[in-house]
């Protein structure tokens, strides 16, 4: 298994697990467009842990700048391992890469959200060294 950057014949497969995280059956019709222009955005980098041919977990990082800091934050975004690779060390490659992402850009911090029911998720979180931290406040438009 090999973490790469995603590349366009990796969005139908990250496309697919996005459904996992997103809880959702349907995608936009311009899902494949958008991700095609994420990896080319140089503000965001599309990650895809690939073994073989499949995709077995995906996610985004995005470059935030806070100019009274003088540097960005990185948000990451749709991180999502597949059902059946969870508890293998997957997402902890993923985060682990994104960290080094993150340090690579000289960002002031790595911020992500996830669901309260996410549990077995955030016991890896933070034995990654992630904080529990503030509130997401959310309005779905």
């Amino acid at each position: 298994m090999q973490i790469i950057p995603a590349k366009k014949e990796h969005v139908p497969g990250i496309i697919e697990l996005q459904k996992q995280v997103y809880r959702t059956k349907e995608v936009a019709p311009n899902a494949q467009r958008r991700f095609e222009d994420l990896i080319n955005d140089p503000n965001c980098d599309v990650l895809a842990a690939v073994e073989g041919e499949k995709v077995v977990a995906a996610g985004m990082i995005f470059y935030i700048h806070v100019p009274v800091r003088g540097r960005s934050f990185a948000l990451v975004e749709g991180l999502v391992v597949d059902e059946n690779a969870r508890g293998q060390g997957v997402g902890t490659l993923m985060l682990t890469e994104f960290v080094n992402l993150a340090r690579k850009r000289d960002c002031y911090k790595i911020i992500f959200t996830s669901g309260f029911d996410r549990q077995e998720a955030h016991a890896l979180y933070e034995k990654l060294g992630f904080k529990k931290w503030g509130y997401e406040f959310r309005m779905d438009l």
